[in-house]
């Protein structure tokens, strides 16, 4: 039975609400946004690492990219609130218990996600680039090119479907809310 919830159609929903999740725990922290109840940073932090638990247990391949995903917040040091370390703790324990690791998938996607994302970083927090490279490095091509390319060669296509969907979504609540809170409408 828990197979059918885990069939594509099922895992393109979770990694949109794993994607929603995910940026709606950061602007509760790092970018004003007021708690929508007591607790809701807590609550989205914990749904979060539920969506990507659920991911880890789809297959072996999203698991690895996912798992690198992870460690590569914690390398970048992006793992920096309480609700951004729930998730972490959830999605490594799931793995733990029901991942099994390939470490060509995993070791090619966390150099990915560490050199992209710490240059992302440069842009964003030494540089405050607002430019070019801000663009570049703001529109998430290091989740959807990687993973495309990876399902040419391994014709793994749920993993590039999965997190386009991911950063899609989550550059969905992160554009539609940051932008409310410039306006100061959250």
């Amino acid at each position: 039975m828990l197979g059918n919830f885990l069939d594509l159609p099922y895992l393109i929903i979770y990694a949109a609400f794993y994607g929603s999740t995910m940026k709606i725990a950061d602007l509760f922290n790092e970018h004003g946004m007021r708690p929508w109840f007591k607790g809701s940073n807590i609550v989205f932090g914990i749904l979060w690492g539920i969506f990507g638990g659920i991911l880890i247990l789809s297959n072996i391949h999203i698991a690895n990219v996912l798992l690198a995903m992870v460690v590569a917040f914690i390398f970048r040091m992006r793992i920096d609130y309480k609700n951004h370390a729930i998730a972490t703790v959830i999605i490594f324990v799931t793995f733990l218990l029901f991942g099994e690791i390939e470490s060509s998938t995993f070791l090619i996607f966390l150099a990915n996600f560490i050199v992209f994302g710490s240059a992302k970083d440069y842009f964003d927090d030494v540089l405050k680039s607002n430019g070019v490279l801000h663009k570049i490095s703001e529109s998430g091509w290091y989740y959807v090119v990687p993973t495309f390319i990876y399902a040419i060669f391994t014709n793994q296509w749920a993993v590039f479907y999965v997190f386009t969907t991911y950063i899609v979504f989550y550059d969905i609540v992160k554009y539609s809310l940051e932008h409310k809170l410039q306006t100061k409408l959250v």
